[in-house]
């Protein structure tokens, strides 16, 4: 019985590590399911922030997850855009501080693709004149 147990053993072992050159690394599961948008920039413009940015496939886009941190606290804040724009104004009571942008595209089943480029744009305290 001992021996059994050894012989078993031994050939689940030699499968394992001992392996064919039959198998391989399976490719990412994400590769060409959604493309990333690319080139964003946000720009402060008239109290809102205005974020544009490319993407070669957008026709496979349902919407975007438009996500805003701030600086100093780290507080974050995700939005939506639609899917069918590439450019999304930001309404926020912003206060004096440095707000980093990016955005992820999602498609119809919701798988989110990879997060685009970071920008960073800063808000002053705004004056009352």
């Amino acid at each position: 019985m001992h021996r059994a147990q050894w012989l078993i053993l031994v050939a689940v072992l030699s499968s394992t590590l001992g392996g064919s050159d039959e198998h391989s690394l399976p490719a990412k599961f994400h590769e060409g399911r959604i493309e990333t948008p690319e080139a964003l920039t946000a720009t402060y413009v008239e109290e809102d922030v205005v974020l544009e940015w490319t993407i070669s496939a957008a026709a496979n886009v349902l919407y975007y997850i438009v996500t805003v941190v701030e600086g100093t606290s780290g507080t974050e804040r995700q939005y939506t855009a639609p899917g069918d724009q590439q450019t999304f104004t930001v309404e926020f009571a912003w206060t004096d501080s440095f707000y980093t942008f990016h955005l992820e595209a999602v498609d119809v089943t919701d798988f989110v693709g990879e997060s685009s480029n970071v920008d960073t744009v800063f808000i002053p305290t705004s004056s009352d004149d």
